[in-house]
């Protein structure tokens, strides 16, 4: 896990257990965090936190992205393993709440399956994406263009693919604008 030096807090929107948030905070000494998932897994995530000894820098915030407010006061967001459950409209809309909360300057990043422009690559994010067709409403998987679109209409800059690595772990880092408009 990077070094966060510039960052003091951290928003994870659907961060079930916890995992990276964990990871974060290790490494990460001077930073706190906020895991902001729906009521049923904040006890899973509790339980995780003070068997690490981390419950006293983070806040467990019961919630539903799609109907509640997000949490405020964070200047790094995590979105990992969630677009893909979501339509290109519910995205967006996520990722317009995630640019009203950020602090400016702020940055998110979504880790995900990001699908080349015939979105037929990589073959384990195509054979996700019938299983989002099968298992959600409108989740799907999406090419760096069509995300990048989605940041941009939310008011994103310096939106970047930062690690394509073919699967899941793919990284997208996108920016709200700071102070200066920049």
């Amino acid at each position: 896990m990077p070094s966060t030096g510039r960052f003091t807090r951290l928003l994870d929107i659907g961060g079930a257990s916890g995992t990276y948030t964990r990871a974060f905070l290790r490494k990460n000494a001077h930073l706190t965090a906020v895991l902001f998932d729906l009521p049923p897994v904040i006890p899973i995530a509790r339980e995780k936190m003070e068997a690490e000894g981390l419950n006293g820098r983070v806040a467990l915030v019961a919630g539903d992205y799609n109907k509640d407010p997000l949490p405020t006061g964070s200047d790094l967001a995590l979105l990992f393993a969630v677009i893909h459950q979501n339509s290109p409209a519910e995205n967006l809309a996520l990722f317009r709440k995630i640019y009203g909360v950020l602090e400016p300057g702020g940055v998110l990043l979504i880790r995900d399956f990001i699908m080349d422009s015939s979105r037929t690559t990589p073959k384990s994010g195509t054979l996700f994406a019938l299983n989002m067709l099968v298992n959600t409403p409108a989740g799907d998987t999406y090419t760096f263009d069509e995300i990048s679109a989605s940041l941009k209409g939310a008011g994103f800059v310096n939106i970047e693919l930062t690690c394509g690595s073919g699967g899941q772990d793919d990284l997208i880092k996108a920016e709200k604008k700071g102070a200066s408009g920049k």
